[in-house]
């Protein structure tokens, strides 16, 4: 059976519509107008109907028949006969036992087929598998994205193509784990090697100047300066310059002595010509070699100096950035700092060849230097190769990163595949016996099929609607076999075609009595008992109040087979306007206190501003018109448009019965504004209102009008009637205050 129905974009449901939770039996009350017929053209999926969502118990579609105006037009048109209806023969006893023995086996694989699909696809109460596996993906959806989120700012990239969808990502990840054969990294490699294979425009680098400090090193332990330079031994002079230890002082004299070599240029006394040779003696060639050779150190420490210097300035413009810029200018600064004293100690030397002097060691400075350039040439080479590789270098790059990927997931990945094994299973088990269930139901209905087709017949229906037309007083038509094509002619009493001058009821009577007949057999020599699901749409309109009576006996006699678990009948919908007949066929005594019973609902279809609106009601809704009056003043929001005849109606009704109070006296106990309103609701009811007894109604409920229900209840209460009041009100009385008191 169905058990919701959504409408939607169709008729007057400018928004989607869904009645729920549907029962055995259904009654849906409305005005013409409200949309009533749309609601069994989308049961049906009539054209223009099939985006409306009908959901099936167990997912098992049955055949649906509604009785409306469409299939009024369908059925009785002037231009051909009426098909006949089939269904099985009195005398075949053999057929009917045993399609009674088969149709069983057919419940029984529709009950299987429910439950299964119940398995696979879940119900309120419980998940189903594939919504499992569904939830399954999506959690695992969610964990894959998660790692996209987390690592997308570096690894761009390597994710191109899967970055906009969920899913996409999830699908990549998956072949992923088939197809990635990569090594391991951790992450800060990855990054960093995606800085350089990932960059744009990559271009070859220029690998950074090398030094050699092997000749200063050399330099640094020449012996020359730790060796005093002093003049000839040989010479009487040595003796007092070796004394005074003014050999250097000398030395600096002695080019003024050579322009002058009469006279000392330091106290300009005369020499002789002894004193100067014994000058020149002093200064002797080996004393000349040495000083040429602390000229020759300095001139090549100098050199170096320079080189070093001008090096380490490329090295700084370059700024490099595979290497550390900041660290390297501080250690070559040091560097510098270095050569240059080391060559001033040199230039010392020279001024003072005397004097033992020590060069400080560039070799730990010079080593860390080299450290940081041999350092950085390293990552250029690194870089240029990559450059000089890229694309294979980015596949590579992108395999590692998806594999980091991987690893990270692996958790995620093992619970994932687990479980969706273990789901898939279970799927595919329940898909195999839906089939073998569906199948196997193919076969019986197949087989009923077959015995329905040489056991049905069209005479029984012919001649129970000819019973039932002369059962209740139609006998001025029957009908009749009109051909061997299985159909049937509307015939009058002499034989003569009836059909055109049948007068409105009677068209419609007979044709409820015609579906009323088909819905237990079918059109056609096949399909006599399916399960079916029925529809009744305003199936009294232009009877007689009489014949009234009669429809609803006959659908209640419907709603008995429904409740029956024997009959093909699994549930049926009833759809009116007419307030006398909703209460007719309604009517159960077993229902306690018009309270829906466990296989009924109730709704109330409603035309609105914009669209139509369907109610579910826990009772009834349609009651005598005395109540339903009360019902519309308990109403927290009663039509501000109908509110004053309603309380006129009320007062006419109650105030006519218990009589003795005059109209006067009971406005004379009001003032004002008050009085105005009484005397408004009274002088209709003095005009001689229509009566209210016999009429139905439904109340919608709208605004209210505070005025007049202050004023309809004071009547009520000025004239000692507070108890009625309180009652229909469903107030609880204060015995001594709201006494009844009998005018």
């Amino acid at each position: 059976m169905i058990t919701q129905l959504t409408i939607k974009g169709v008729a007057t449901y400018a928004s989607p519509v869904t009645l729920a939770d549907l029962r055995k039996i259904n009654f849906i009350f409305g005005s013409n107008g409200s949309g009533k017929t749309t609601i069994g053209r989308a049961i049906e999926q009539a054209e223009g109907h099939t985006d409306c969502e009908v959901t099936w118990s167990g997912g098992t579609p049955l055949d649906v028949m509604v009785y409306n105006r469409d299939f009024v037009d369908r059925n009785f048109n002037l231009s051909s006969p009426l098909r006949g209806v089939f269904t099985l023969g009195e005398n075949q006893v053999q057929a009917e036992a045993e399609i009674a023995t088969l149709r069983p086996q057919v419940e029984d694989q529709n009950n299987r087929i429910k439950n299964l699909n119940t398995n696979l696809d879940g119900n309120d109460e419980q998940t189903g598998k594939r919504k499992e596996l569904l939830q399954l993906e999506n959690v695992f959806r969610e964990k894959a994205w998660k790692q996209k989120q987390k690592h997308d700012d570096y690894f761009q990239h390597a994710f191109t193509g899967v970055r906009g969808t969920q899913e996409s990502f999830k699908t990549k990840v998956l072949h992923e784990l088939t197809a990635n054969r990569a090594d391991s990294y951790d992450l800060p490699f990855l990054k960093e090697k995606a800085k350089t294979v990932y960059a744009a425009n990559q271009l070859q680098a220029s690998s950074l100047p090398t030094f050699n400090f092997d000749e200063l090193l050399l330099l640094e332990s020449n012996t020359i300066l730790q060796k005093p330079i002093v003049g000839s031994q040989d010479v009487s002079i040595a003796a007092l310059i070796n004394q005074l230890g003014n050999a250097d002082w000398v030395k600096q004299g002695l080019h003024f002595h050579h322009l002058a070599n009469t006279t000392c240029p330091f106290c300009q006394q005369t020499t002789s010509l002894e004193f100067s040779h014994e000058l020149s003696q002093f200064f002797n060639d080996a004393y000349q070699a040495d000083l040429q050779e602390v000229a020759n150190l300095k001139s090549k420490y100098e050199s170096a100096k320079n080189s070093i210097n001008a090096g380490i300035s490329s090295i700084k413009q370059a700024n490099s950035e595979f290497l550390d810029n900041a660290l390297f200018s501080a250690q070559a600064g040091l560097l510098e700092d270095l050569l240059a004293r080391n060559l001033q100690i040199i230039l010392n030397k020279t001024q003072e060849p005397s004097r033992k002097l020590t060069l400080e060691s560039v070799g730990d400075l010079a080593n860390k230097v080299v450290v940081h350039i041999t350092e950085a040439n390293i990552k250029i080479s690194e870089h240029n190769q990559i450059v000089a590789n890229l694309g294979n270098e980015k596949t590579q790059l992108t395999s590692q990163i998806w594999r980091f990927v991987l690893n990270e997931l692996n958790e995620d990945i093992t619970s994932y595949q687990a479980s969706k094994t273990r789901l898939k299973a279970a799927i595919e088990g329940m898909e195999r016996s839906l089939t073998d269930a569906l199948d196997r139901k193919r076969v019986l209905e197949e087989q009923i099929k077959t015995l329905e087709k040489q056991s049905t017949s069209i005479q029984p229906t012919k001649d129970e609607i000819n019973s039932l037309l002369r059962t209740f007083g139609f006998t001025s038509f029957k009908l009749e076999v009109a051909n061997e094509f299985g159909q049937y002619k509307i015939c009058r009493a002499d034989g003569g075609d009836a059909r055109k001058s049948l007068s409105e009821g009677e068209k419609t009577f007979i044709t409820f009595l015609y579906f009323y007949s088909l819905i237990k057999g079918a059109q056609t020599a096949e399909g006599t008992s399916t399960n079916r699901i029925v529809v009744f749409d305003d199936p009294i309109s232009s009877l007689d109040s009489d014949v009234l009576y009669i429809v609803s006996s006959l659908i209640k006699g419907v709603f008995e087979q429904v409740r029956s678990q024997f009959s093909n009948i699994k549930q049926v919908f009833v759809l009116t306007h007419n307030v006398y007949f909703h209460k007719e066929v309604s009517f159960n005594v077993a229902r306690p206190k018009d309270q829906a019973l466990n296989e009924e609902s109730f709704w109330v279809v409603k035309k609105q501003t914009i669209g139509t609106a369907v109610e579910r009601c826990p009772e009834n809704p349609i009651k005598s018109a005395y109540e339903l009056l009360w019902g519309e003043v308990k109403s927290a929001n009663p039509s501000s448009q109908t509110l004053q005849n309603t309380l006129r109606r009320i007062l006419e009704n109650y105030f006519t019965m218990w009589g003795g109070i005059g109209k006067d006296e009971i406005c004379n106990r009001f003032e004002g504004r008050e009085k105005l309103i009484c005397q408004s609701l009274f002088s209709w009811v003095n005009d001689g209102s229509h009566s209210i007894h016999d009429d139905l109604y439904v109340s919608y409920g709208e605004q209210t009008n505070a005025s007049y229900l202050d004023v309809f209840r004071e009547i009520f209460n000025k004239s000692g009637q507070q108890g009625h009041y309180n009652m229909m009100m469903g107030i609880e009385n204060n015995h001594e205050e709201n006494a009844v008191t009998t005018a």
